[in-house]
């Protein structure tokens, strides 16, 4: 009696832990005929490549036609190409800590930009195989899960990490502002939701590796001072 008491608690724990987890779309452009503010959520969001008179500079918010509406322009052309790993980054809302360019959210979700910028592939993430999954939102619940998209040029699969991209000199990467999704998500049963408060950003070049002559030019003003204080 005992050990199939032990078992069936072991089961539960198990289909407990299996359905802990909330699901949610990992798109950037979703039900973008619906209205936003009601569940699943609506989200325009589309990505853009680095502006090519700014390569440092990063930007984001929504363009006028973007959802929710905004004011930001963009120089760079829509992203596209599988050669950039997108990913989506999460955690509960009140477990967050940091802010855009550093933060605390894990792993939850990968794919790949689409090939194509034009229509309503324009900019946008490819489909995922499955939902991503929020190991600590609880789903059907008062949970909300903060989130972040991040993007870089995996350069045909050497650059495998965002920490990795981070370090990487002259590779494109970017990021958007964290945002707080404001629907329970689900567990696996029923339709997730939207990605809705996820706004447009532009990729910007990681900075620079020294050159050589920037070296010498270091290392000299560096000997002159030594001779000096001499």
């Amino acid at each position: 009696m005992k050990k199939i008491l032990l078992i069936s608690a072991s089961l539960l724990l198990v289909a407990r832990a299996a359905f802990s987890q909330g699901e949610i779309v990992f798109d950037n452009r979703a039900n973008a005929s619906g209205t936003p503010g009601t569940f699943p959520g609506v989200v325009v969001a589309p990505f853009y490549d680095v502006d090519p008179a700014n390569p440092l500079v990063r930007k984001s918010g929504n363009t006028p036609a973007g959802i929710p509406a905004g004011s930001a322009a963009y120089s760079g052309a829509f992203l596209a190409g599988t050669g950039f790993t997108a990913t989506l980054w999460a955690r509960n809302s009140t477990a967050v800590t940091g802010a855009a360019d550093a933060n605390n959210l894990a792993l939850v979700g990968q794919t790949t930009m689409r090939t194509s910028t034009s229509g309503t592939s324009a900019g946008r993430v490819a489909a995922s195989a499955a939902n991503a999954r929020v190991l600590d939102v609880a789903p059907g619940t008062t949970d909300r899960g903060t989130f972040q998209v991040r993007v870089w040029d995996s350069r045909n699969g050497q650059i495998a990490t965002w920490d990795q991209a981070l370090l990487t000199p002259n590779l494109k990467v970017g990021y958007s502002d964290l945002f707080t999704v404001p629907y329970a998500l689900t567990s696996g049963i029923g339709t997730p939701p939207n990605l809705e408060g996820l706004q447009s950003f532009q990729m910007f070049m990681t900075v620079p590796e020294p050159s050589v002559i920037a070296l010498g030019i270091l290392g000299a003003g560096c000997l002159f001072m030594l001779r000096r204080r001499k």
